[in-house]
């Protein structure tokens, strides 16, 4: 019943919020985050190039970009107080939308440029992440050794600055759409019993070093084998190993929370994706309301 009762408020609040949102986001909206992120910067007075600093659409993400400036030999702290910044005000400024029932922008992707002198040559490195990494490390969900893995794993260097429109495949997916979908599964499967021996197994054993990156191994497969049928009916197609991986990942996040964090989780993922101008899917909820009704949960 509580369930229920959930999901009727959720639908109200995300249908409210389309009353104004139906256009999607304006230049406005852009330079307030902006602004709103170089105020951070100079605060820290970290060393950035403002005039650089954008908001561009590609495929179905919004994409920010910064370009921030590094001594010779701390380009690796500079990119973690600049992703940490940007953690620490999306966070807040989520948190606050959401206690004031307001609507507010947040970019997809984030995308971070530091430029570093190594001897004579000038290198840039530059990594994109998906802003909900940043909004969970900003909450505390996640450790700063987890981040530092995730942008480890997609950095690239170059000595002239490039278009990066070409690079990652996550600028091709829909990003806010995928962390809705994995919030969902991880609200739906925490009481679910069907799962609770590879939960159990998998908590238990994530505080030993060396192994998570198996048991996120572990968890994809299993949603492979349990949420295809899920994925290719709400997403429309047959989602490939990376994706489903991206989306496995955050459901491992999510559902080592309690249940009322999902919950916060998942609405805020919600909201952010009909602020877009985009409808909560029906799919979703004729998938697991047939699902419950199957399994007489």
């Amino acid at each position: 019943m509580m369930k229920i009762y959930y999901y009727f408020i959720l639908y109200l609040y995300c249908s409210s919020v389309l009353l104004t949102a139906d256009d999607g986001y304006s230049n406005k909206d852009f330079n307030v985050f902006i602004k709103g992120i170089h105020k951070e910067f100079q605060y820290f007075r970290l060393d950035f190039e403002s005039n650089f600093s954008s908001i561009r659409n590609k495929g179905k993400n919004s994409i920010f970009e910064i370009k921030v400036k590094s001594r010779r030999n701390n380009y690796g702290e500079i990119i973690i107080m600049s992703t940490g910044i940007l953690s620490r005000y999306l966070s807040k400024i989520m948190d606050n939308a959401i206690i004031k029932n307001s609507i507010t922008f947040t970019p997809s992707i984030i995308t971070i440029h530091c430029v570093s002198s190594q001897g004579r040559d000038k290198v840039i490195l530059t990594y994109s992440i998906n802003s909900k990494v940043l909004i969970q490390f900003g909450n505390g969900e996640i450790s700063v050794e987890t981040l530092w893995n995730q942008i480890k794993n997609n950095i690239t260097s170059s000595k002239d600055f490039i278009d990066y429109d070409s690079s990652p495949k996550t600028f091709i997916a829909d990003v806010d759409y995928e962390n809705m979908i994995s919030a969902r599964i991880a609200l739906e499967g925490k009481n679910n019993p069907r799962l609770s021996s590879i939960l159990s197994t998998a908590l238990k054993a994530s505080w030993v070093p060396g192994l998570e990156s198996k048991l996120e191994n572990i968890l994809v497969s299993h949603l492979k084998k349990n949420h295809s049928d899920l994925m290719r009916k709400v997403m429309g197609n047959k989602l490939e190993d990376d994706q489903m991986l991206r989306i496995g990942r955050q459901f491992f996040i999510h559902i080592q929370k309690p249940f009322p964090d999902i919950k916060k989780a998942h609405i805020m993922d919600s909201l952010k994706y009909v602020w877009k101008g985009n409808l909560y899917p029906i799919a979703l909820d004729t998938y697991y309301k047939e699902y419950r009704k199957k399994h007489n949960s």
